[in-house]
């Protein structure tokens, strides 16, 4: 199961340094910004998957995120700690394309996904890994 939420006084940034060296999507406080995402109810025995999945650098926390339905519901989240956190850092467009394709699938509001849209990012110098995930991005299969 899957819905909509909100992250309020929050911003998204892309911070996180990856293991390939590009940045990664971290939330962090903004008391005049909002993050949009989608809420999933996974059993507790999964998260130590999702912990292996996301890797070393992110701290997983209890956040309050507001559903579609506008109820506040405790949520896991991941955020970056120190020092995995540097501001110079940009997405390899792939990651970029992953973040975007799945706001629209899940109809985010429109001027949060242009936000998305907006994002600076790089070339994955890595010329394999950019055309296996490239593969895999929703607008290459259609």
């Amino acid at each position: 199961m899957s819905s909509r939420s909100v992250r309020t006084c929050a911003r998204l940034r892309f911070n996180k340094r990856s293991q390939d060296g590009s940045g990664k999507a971290n939330v962090e406080p903004d008391p005049a910004g909002e993050v949009w995402g989608v809420l999933y109810a996974l059993p507790d025995h999964h998260l130590a998957v999702l912990d292996r999945g996301e890797g070393q650098g992110y701290a997983r926390r209890r956040e309050i995120v507001r559903t579609r339905a506008g109820a506040d519901v405790h949520a896991w989240v991941y955020v970056a700690v120190s020092p995995a956190a540097d501001p110079t850092l940009r997405p390899y467009g792939w990651y970029k394309r992953f973040l975007v394709e799945g706001a629209r699938e899940h109809r985010l509001p429109d001027p949060y996904v242009k936000t998305l849209e907006a994002i600076e990012s790089m070339d994955d110098p890595n010329a394999a890994r950019d055309r296996q995930k490239r593969s895999l991005s929703c607008e290459a299969a259609g």
